[in-house]
């Protein structure tokens, strides 16, 4: 069950929140909830999420459970978010030899999807209710969150999505934040939001036109076609393509490759970042377009959302 659009707020209010509003000048201080005190473990079970550390192969694993929905429900927003903060705050600052973790590995628990992208049940009942404050509070967590992964948390580290099932919207856009993806065939790619009137807002353009150029991402955006892992690929947005059931196995094969020049790679991610950049900015600037469209959706929109809603919640984790 989604999170009540106050809940949400409360969440957005948070002191640890980089969109929370600043404290106006001679006014109250936001309501925000109170400080809590972080562990400094890296095994974490959290009601959404699922954290395990490898000591031996610096693989960090965190496992999405997608009970509910298999998408980005605002409660697994709110336990990623946590974690990246958890993170964070134990490893700021660390050097290379510091930090204990290598690879942040962004797995899932359901057998058939990665991530289905954004909870289009809880668009659907903010944009009916009109609550664009909802919308756009849930649009800027999403940036928070795919802006940190991108930028590893500014920790030495590399991000890998092991895609052992669709990985489709907001899925896809999340995908595309990290370092190395690996895909098993079977899994399919796609960006559908242009089915019903709208567009990819939280990442993919921004994304799409450093990894494949404007006219490309246009392409992707705008056709709305579903493909397979050879042919995204091909494309170069999947690194390593394997067979069903291989994609653990793949992982180990890239990290013992990787580990005798693990500074390099790491050092060479820096250097694309710095030569194509995408700012946070620029992301919340193309989601608060996404938010004035979706607003106006017209209703046969919206229903043809609902259809894509019935979707993410039959491929949950033991769905």
């Amino acid at each position: 069950m989604a999170v009540s659009t106050r809940s949400l707020h409360a969440l957005l209010g948070r002191t640890d929140n980089d969109n929370a509003p600043l404290r106006p000048a001679g006014g109250a201080r936001p309501n925000v909830l109170p400080f809590v005190a972080r562990n400094r473990t890296l095994d974490l079970d959290y009601p959404n999420l699922a954290t395990r550390f490898e000591p031996e192969t610096g693989i960090l694993w965190v496992r999405m459970k997608h009970r509910e929905r298999a998408c980005y429900t605002p409660e697994i927003m709110r336990d990623m978010r946590d974690f990246q903060l958890h993170l964070r705050d134990l490893w700021a600052g660390a050097s290379l030899d510091e930090c204990p973790i290598r690879w942040l590995v962004w797995a899932s628990d359901a057998p058939k999807a990665w991530s289905l992208g954004g909870d289009l049940q809880t668009f659907t009942r903010m944009i009916r209710a009109g609550d664009e404050a909802g919308l756009r509070a849930y649009a800027h967590l999403a940036i928070d969150i795919l802006y940190d992964n991108y930028v590893c948390m500014d920790l030495p580290i590399l991000t890998v999505a092991l895609v052992t099932g669709d990985a489709i919207g907001g899925g896809f856009e999340a995908m595309l934040t990290d370092d190395v993806v690996i895909a098993e065939r079977g899994a399919k790619f796609g960006l559908p939001e242009i089915l019903f009137n709208l567009f990819p807002g939280m990442g993919a353009y921004s994304f799409l036109e450093r990894k494949v150029g404007p006219g490309l991402a246009k392409q992707l955006i705008e056709d709305g076609i579903t493909r397979s892992a050879d042919e995204v690929h091909e494309l170069g947005l999947v690194d390593r393509v394997c067979e069903p059931g291989r994609a653990e196995a793949c992982l180990r094969e890239l990290v013992a490759e990787s580990a005798p020049r693990f500074r390099t790679v790491k050092t060479l991610r820096q250097v694309r970042h710095r030569v194509h950049p995408v700012t946070r900015r620029e992301l919340l600037d193309v989601v608060d377009l996404w938010v004035d469209l979706a607003m106006g959706l017209s209703d046969n929109d919206l229903r043809r959302m609902d259809c894509l809603a019935r979707v993410q919640e039959r491929k949950r984790a033991g769905g």
